[in-house]
């Protein structure tokens, strides 16, 4: 009986030679079926999904903030700016037991933000695996704005900060 050609770590690398599973299958089918029967297919093609380069997960940082920015502020708007006609008496923006549609509304945006806030926070931890200490410093500086509520959300020399503060000049 023949030797067996493939080990964990020999499809490892042979998985990494591609940048899609689909690839993977087609370029090194018996690579990909061994994977396949012992069930290491989402690992290895996690594998293929990891970014890498310091300046596409800075571009994905700052996105994932300014996202969470804009659902923050909207969760924010949507608590403070709710009219009588759809609130109770007894409403409290931080008991959604209140039970108006508005209430889950600013949640969802709420819970946005949160996870992309997280997100970023994922892509800091793979920057700290390739990038420079000046683009893990600048993603730190990135976050520690949008915790605070520096962050501003709008564009141009106007907008909007997280804490609902106008910025800039109007004209």
């Amino acid at each position: 009986m023949p030797a067996a050609k493939w080990n964990y770590e020999l499809v490892r690398a042979e998985a990494l030679k591609y940048k899609k599973g689909t690839e993977f299958r087609k370029g090194s089918r018996g690579a990909y079926d061994w994977a396949d029967r012992r069930g290491l297919l989402p690992e290895l093609t996690a594998l293929m999904k990891q970014v890498t380069d310091p300046s596409e997960l800075l571009k994905r940082i700052k996105g994932e903030l300014g996202s969470a920015a804009r659902d923050a502020k909207v969760a924010k708007d949507i608590t403070e700016n709710v009219s009588d006609f759809y609130v109770p008496a007894e409403h409290d923006p931080e008991q959604i037991s209140a039970g108006t549609y508005l209430d889950f509304e600013a949640q969802m945006y709420d819970q946005c933000a949160e996870e992309r806030s997280e997100r970023a926070l994922d892509h800091i931890q793979s920057l700290q695996k390739y990038g420079t200490a000046e683009q893990i410093r600048e993603a730190w500086d990135l976050y520690l704005k949008y915790q605070t509520g520096e962050w501003k959300v709008g564009s141009g020399t106007t907008g909007i900060d997280v804490a609902g503060r106008e910025t800039g000049r109007l004209k």
